[in-house]
């Protein structure tokens, strides 16, 4: 039985392989249309795109691949690492990019490398692309760094912000799950987590699922979180809700699945990420501590979230 509940885990949420770009390693140039008539973002809820034009390209990163979303403003620019869920791909999480590229955020994504692949594994590399590739590429903002993942890839996030230190200044959490689950050694986020001393913020599904379950999800690691920290959880969202549908094969796998509109969730999970790294990483202060200028009272009104902070 416990050999099947493994099997069972290692499919939530697993990913179609589509690449979100046709033509590996050859940008391609994404005019904006949406959002407000300039880059500036004070007063923003961050419910539209912005305006700054961007390429997508896959590039070559040590012994693997990313995808990057680049504002093609010049500059350096403040850039966010994410980490895909099991076995999923960067395009399951093309809103979150597009959303931030758009306002002149850098998005970085690693594909998950499968179900195969220890958790443990995949931290030397998540550790690489901040410590030596984003650090030595001069497209990007070094001193300006932000980690977020989803599902597992939260918890592989969250270590990777407690190993680098001062080098990340924020954390968002999709569902993180911080579970044991192909690790060898176990290394657990809840570890570390009180002493890390950055703004996290947490986006957790309302309805749980054998996919994140409440030992090792949000529940455990918002407590645990240092101040400043944001926990928002999703009415009747799902753990797979927080992807675009057409990017997710397998979800019914994850049960019970989520309640709330799906479209709903992710514009939601899309605005709230792409307002908390325009706090920390832009320096809009008017998103507020607990997002209350990007949507929050409207959210809460609806029944749509419920929001915590310290």
């Amino acid at each position: 039985m416990r050999a099947l509940a493994i099997v069972l885990f290692s499919a939530c949420g697993s990913h179609s392989a589509d690449k979100p770009i046709d033509a590996p390693h050859t940008p391609i140039d994404v005019p904006m249309e949406m959002g407000s008539d300039a880059p500036s973002t004070s007063g923003n809820s961050y419910d539209n795109d912005g305006t700054v034009p961007y390429t997508v390209a896959v590039e070559h990163v040590s012994t693997f691949d990313v995808t990057v979303y680049m504002p093609s403003t010049p500059g350096a620019h403040p850039v966010v690492s994410l980490s895909c869920g099991l076995n999923q791909t960067a395009a399951g999480y093309a809103p979150y990019a597009k959303r931030l590229a758009s306002y002149g955020v850098a998005v970085v994504l690693r594909d998950d490398p499968g179900v195969l692949t220890n958790t443990s594994d995949i931290l030397p590399g998540s550790l690489y692309i901040v410590d030596t590739w984003i650090a030595g590429d001069a497209r990007f903002d070094a001193t300006k760094v932000g980690l977020a993942g989803h599902s597992r890839g939260g918890a592989v996030s969250l270590l990777s912000a407690e190993h680098l230190g001062n080098k990340v200044v924020a954390w968002f959490g999709l569902d993180p799950v911080d579970n044991e689950f192909g690790q060898n050694p176990r290394e657990f986020a809840r570890t570390t987590l009180p002493s890390l001393a950055i703004p996290t913020a947490y986006l957790g599904a309302g309805v749980t699922s054998n996919c994140a379950p409440v030992a090792d999800s949000y529940e455990l690691l918002y407590p645990l979180s240092a101040s400043p920290s944001v926990l928002i959880v999703g009415e009747g969202a799902g753990h797979t809700q927080l992807e675009p549908a057409d990017g997710c094969t397998l979800c019914s796998v994850c049960s019970p699945s989520g309640t709330a509109d799906p479209n709903t969730v992710l514009a939601y999970a899309t605005r709230y990420a792409t307002a908390f790294f325009a706090r920390e990483l832009l320096g809009d202060a008017s998103v507020g501590p607990a997002f209350e200028g990007a949507g929050a009272a409207a959210d809460v009104a609806a029944s749509r979230v419920t929001i915590m902070s310290k």
